[in-house]
This record gives structure tokens, sequence and C-alpha cells, in this order.
């Protein structure tokens, strides 16, 4: 934010300095003067030219040198549209320092109201953004911090908060203190998490209807007519999606990032903004006033009819300078569709006389509200109506009359009301439409009518009801087959079991009975050459040897087991 409230003249020896930021899309930039034999000075204002911006750059200078601007800006090697706010995309948020676990106090206001937690909201070129706690009244707040580019006075320090302090309107974001630390300037913020309004053009792609996009604009406009409707007006020099906050549960829109806002007293020459949403005459010696955001919310209603940044087809912020300093519109306005729309955004580009005001553009006939027609009363045969055409946000303004069923249409009362003047003529089709809603809302059905529709309710009913008995019924006989598939399998896994258990029991009262058999004398060499014989003899010898080789176990010449063990080895 910038305090200095003195008209200044450009000199050219004042020349742009621009600070770059690795992992940031947002750049600062202040100036310096130098004179031909400062080469040090020149080649440090060249050095940081070498960076690329991204399509979201926010510069700021006083007094540039937009030549040298335009000669030395380079070709930026992506051009994506990232988010950046009070609230940064997802990607940038620090995971370890948003848990609640890790949330520390780290600083605390001068006036020990506020309280800033460890946890990083957002982080850019030239503002940081952190949690913080709003001690008073127990409630979230952002904690929002600006590289100083200069100590202004503190008396105008002192007036410029109180009056940010004061503002207060539904569809701005609540700024609630300001001061200057150390090389920092420091402001507190009301706290907003839904997502900002170029995020919401992307959920609702291919793109948001005519209805969303009125009710955008609508409240857009009301904010910065009560900015610019201030004493003395507050420009906000920084108006776009990015900074434009949407609370998701209720569709409200509020203008944030007022650390950017000025008061307007005279006219302003300091460049500060977004090169796509900056207006020509803030690269002039003139200067400029609040129409600048004029301007930028034209280009934030390109935005919505489009679902395109505006100047996407430019690669850096020297060609987008050139185009608007040779009043070329962006080329995504060709692909403005809706007369309506295309009418308000052009006036919104043109020239700053030409401009419309915040408060002029919201009773264009784009975005006047529709009204209402109410039904006020009726008599007991629903012929005799009053009517009231109510205008919403415009309480004065109404127009009451009464309506006969048997010999009046709609058409005929919309169309003599607005030959006397009474409506305006915009409005006829919109106003025949409602008085006919309402004529079919009281038209009452003939008994016959009735007694039919009762009869189709019921059997409606009774179809339901049968429908939804065949469908149980086919899913109990489903669920009782399974039953059964259930039981047969449990049937053949107890058989299996059962002959599995026998021949354990088998095979253990084999073993118990060779074992029996078996001799308590140690095997010896000779009787280790014994056995092997004999298990030899097992297989293929005659029944008079077999005779000698169990006499021999019984002897107790020969060890049981590698027999055994033979033996088990044919019978598996």
């Amino acid at each position: 934010m910038s305090f200095d409230n003195q008209q200044q003249s450009l000199d050219p020896n004042n020349n742009l300095h621009v600070t770059f930021s690795p992992d940031s899309a947002t750049a600062t930039a202040t100036t310096s003067k130098f004179d031909d034999k400062s080469n040090e000075d020149y080649s440090n204002f060249y050095a940081p030219l070498s960076q690329s911006f991204s399509a979201n750059d926010t510069i700021q200078n006083q007094q540039p040198n937009l030549d040298e601007l335009y000669n030395s800006y380079p070709t930026r090697a992506s051009f994506q549209h990232n988010s950046y706010g009070l609230l940064p995309p997802p990607s940038e948020i620090n995971d370890q320092s948003s848990s609640h676990d890790s949330e520390k106090v780290v600083e605390v206001s001068p006036n020990e109201r506020y309280v800033k937690l460890n946890t990083l909201l957002g982080k850019g070129a030239y503002k940081v953004v952190y949690k913080a706690i709003d001690r008073e009244e127990g409630y979230e707040v952002a904690w929002n911090t600006m590289q100083s580019m200069q100590s202004p006075n503190n008396k105008d320090l002192e007036h410029e908060i109180q009056i940010l302090k004061s503002v207060r309107h539904p569809n701005i974001i609540a700024f609630h203190d300001a001061w200057y630390g150390e090389n920092e300037f420091v402001f507190i913020t009301e706290l907003m998490t839904s997502g900002t309004l170029r995020e919401y053009i992307r959920k609702l792609a291919p793109l948001p209807n005519l209805k969303i996009i009125k009710r955008w604009s609508r409240q857009i406009l009301k904010g910065l007519a009560y900015l610019h409707g201030h004493n003395p007006p507050i420009i906000h020099r920084d108006i776009k999606c990015d900074n434009i906050f949407i609370n998701g549960a209720h569709g409200e829109v509020k203008i944030g990032d007022m650390g950017t806002a000025e008061m307007k007293l005279g006219k302003k020459y300091t460049v500060i903004g977004t090169p796509e949403f900056m207006a020509p005459e803030m690269y002039e010696e003139q200067g400029y006033n609040e129409k600048v955001d004029i301007y930028a919310f034209g280009m934030c209603l390109l935005e919505m009819a489009t679902g395109e940044y505006p100047y996407g087809e430019c690669k850096n912020a020297a060609q987008i300078y050139k185009k608007v300093s040779a009043g070329i519109k962006p080329a995504c306005l060709l692909k403005v569709q809706n007369p309506e729309v295309l009418n308000v955004i052009e006036n919104c580009l043109s020239n700053e006389d030409e401009r419309m005001s915040a408060q002029e553009i919201l009773e264009h006939s784009f975005l006047a509200v529709e009204p209402d027609v109410v039904l006020l009363a009726a008599d007991p045969d629903n012929v005799h109506l009053t009517l009231q055409v109510v205008f919403k946000g415009m309480d004065k303004l109404s127009v009451k009359f009464d309506f006969n069923v048997e010999t009046d249409t709609a058409e005929e009362v919309v169309r003599e009301m607005i030959e006397e003047q009474v409506l305006p003529e915009r409005y006829q089709h919109h106003i025949t439409k409602e008085i006919n809603r309402i004529l079919r809302d009281i038209d009452k059905p003939t008994e016959s009518e009735q007694a039919e529709q009762v009869r189709r309710s019921v059997w409606r009913r009774e179809s339901d009801i049968r429908n939804e008995l065949d469908r149980t019924r086919d899913e109990l006989n489903h669920a009782t087959d399974r039953v059964h598939e259930i039981e047969q399998k449990c049937d053949d896994f107890e058989n299996r079991a059962r002959a599995a258990e026998n021949r354990y029991r088998d095979a253990l009262r084999n073993l118990r009975e060779l074992e029996e058999l078996r001799s308590p004398t140690s095997l010896s060499e000779s009787g280790l050459s014994d056995t092997m014989s004999t298990m030899s003899l097992v297989n293929g010898h005659s029944q008079e040897e077999r005779e000698k080789l169990v006499n021999h176990i019984l002897d107790g010449n020969v060890s049981l087991m590698p027999v055994l063990f033979h033996v088990l080895t044919v019978i598996m």
C-alpha cells in the first residue's frame, strides 16, 4: 500500500527496477535515479529483467521509464494463470505449518490485540499471509506482511489506516488494522477460505451461466461504488479475479487485497497492479483516478464471459503494454456472444472520460434487477385480482394495479402500462410472463379434474407398491438360493474334514504298532549294512527271504526306524 498523497511528475531519469521471486508469479518494481556515468547502477537496472514474468505478474513502481520497460521485458517462459490473493493455491501452502497441533504464536501486534501464528496461508513476491487470531473477538483473521518501500509520514499513515478501517461493506473484505514494522508493512484483514473468483470460473467450466455472471458483477460493482463514493474516494488499483473472493456457502462475493488501495487526493501517478488489468492512463504522465478500477472490472467481466485470461495471446508484459497503449483490445473480446455483456465490457475499456461509473453500470439494462410481480389480493372466485410489480433494491419503485381474469389479458395490461410510461419497456416480456404464471397458479381445476387427479394418484401409488413387492420377492428368492449354496458347501467341507480325521487316526495307529516292534538295541555299522540289505529285500525278494528279515528284526540285530521310514515312503 502506498500512502504518498503528493502529486509527482515523471522524471525521465527515474528508471524501473523490478524485483522477482523465482517461485512466485508476481514482481515488485521500484525506481532509482542514475545518470549516464553510473554504469554500475545501469547494469543493476537490467540485471533483474533477465527473469521471466508469468501471467499473473503484479508490478509496482513509481515514475517508470516506460520505453526502457518495454524494450527490456523478456518473453515469458510459461503463461500460467495461477490464483493469488489472500489465499494461494493449495500447492503453495505449507502443510506442516497448517497443522493445528503445530500452531504457535510467533508475533503480537503493537496493540496486543492480534497474535500471528506460524501457519502460512500464502506467499507472493511482495506479500506473505499468515493465520492470526483476534484476541478480543476470538475469531481467525489474516496477518498480511508487505515489503516496505518507504516509511510514510506517521500522521498520514494513521489517517490512511483509520479511513481503511472505517470501510465496512458486505462486498469488501474487512480491513481491521495496520502498522509499520521493521522494513515491512503489516495489515490485518478478514480471513476468506472459500476460494477466488477465478477458481470458481474454472469450477463452472466451460462457462458460468449469465445469471451467475450478473450476480457476481452486481456485488463487485456495489463494492466499487462504495469505495469510489467514499470521502475521499478509495482506489483499489488491483481489481482482478484473483483478488475477488467468494463465500461458497452463500455465493457472496467480496473484493479483497486492499493492501494496494489508496485515497484519491488529486490525480495518482504510482504504477501498481497487474499488467493485464491496468488501464492505459496508469502508464501515462497525466495520472489517473478511480476509473482505473472500472477498466479492471471490464477485464474481470471479460474473463467471466469467456473463461479466458485477458491478453492471453501476449507472451510478456511488454507486449501487453504495447497493445494497451495502442488501444488494441484483448483477442478474447471477439468471443463474447451476448450483446449486452459486450456493450458493458467495451464501455469499461473505453477512454477514461467515456467510462461509466460503478453506479451507472449497475443501472445498465444488463445488470438491472428484474422486477417481481406479487399477488396482493383476490376475491373468493379468483376473478378480480390486485397485483403489484416490485423492483428489488428500489423500495420506492412499485406499481400496483387491478386485473380481471375474465376480461383482461397479461399482454394487454402490460402494453397499456408501458404506453402510459408506468413501466419501462425493457421489462415487458418479463412482467407479462410473471402475470401469466400467477394466473396459472390460481386457476383451480374442476371437480371432474380433481377426481381424475385423485384416481391417477391412487393408481400410481398402487403401481409403486406392486413394483416394490415384486422387487422384494426377487431379492428374497435370490437370498434363499444363496443360502442353499452355502449350506451345500458347508456339508461338503464337513465330509472332507471327517475323511481327513479318519486318515489321521489310521496313520497314528500304524505308527504306534510299528513303534511297539522297535528294538532298543543301537544300530551298529554291521547292523546298518544289514538294515540297508533288508530294505532292499522288501521289494522283489522271495517269501523265505522276507521271513528271515522279520526274524532278524525280532532278534534285535537291525534298527526298526529305517525300515519303518521306507515302508511309510512306499505307502505314501
